[in-house]
């Protein structure tokens, strides 16, 4: 097995036209099992703000979006399951298990799409999809 370090995380919402739902990291692993079956398992410290959120049924399967070790490299999609969410003073942990998904996310493609959602179009979606590619690939600043 190899552990990495994780770095953002999102969810995918395909019945929300492709909608993301970006989860603020408090800290989190991202484990490959090495099984030759693409499973990993993620753990993920956030706000206890998202209980209610990870702990409802119909959120039990999900479609991940992960960064590993460096947000500037391309996320990854895993199909997962919620495993387990342990309660803490101010967060949760929250431990998935996951398959890799067979097509990688195209980040652009994403972006773009919220973009035209929001109904952008011409000089303006073009500078505002710049401006997001970049900020997601840029690694955030320590404080």
């Amino acid at each position: 097995m190899k552990t990495f370090k994780l770095v953002t995380l999102a969810i995918l919402q395909p019945e929300i036209s492709r909608k993301v739902k970006e989860i603020p990291l408090i800290d989190g692993l991202i484990i490959n099992k090495e099984d030759g079956e693409n499973r990993w398992m993620v753990e993920a410290f956030i706000d206890k703000s998202f209980y209610d959120f990870f702990n409802d049924p119909k959120n039990a399967e999900l479609i991940l979006q992960v960064t590993i070790s460096q947000k500037t490299n391309d996320p990854a999609a895993l199909h997962a399951k919620v495993h387990s969410i342990t309660l803490m003073d101010e967060q949760i942990s929250v431990l998935f298990d996951g398959v890799l998904a067979s097509s990688k996310i195209d980040l652009a493609e994403v972006i773009l799409a919220e973009l035209l959602e929001e109904g952008l179009e011409g000089d303006m979606l073009l500078e505002k999809f710049r401006e997001q590619l970049l900020e997601k690939r840029t690694p955030s600043k320590v404080k």
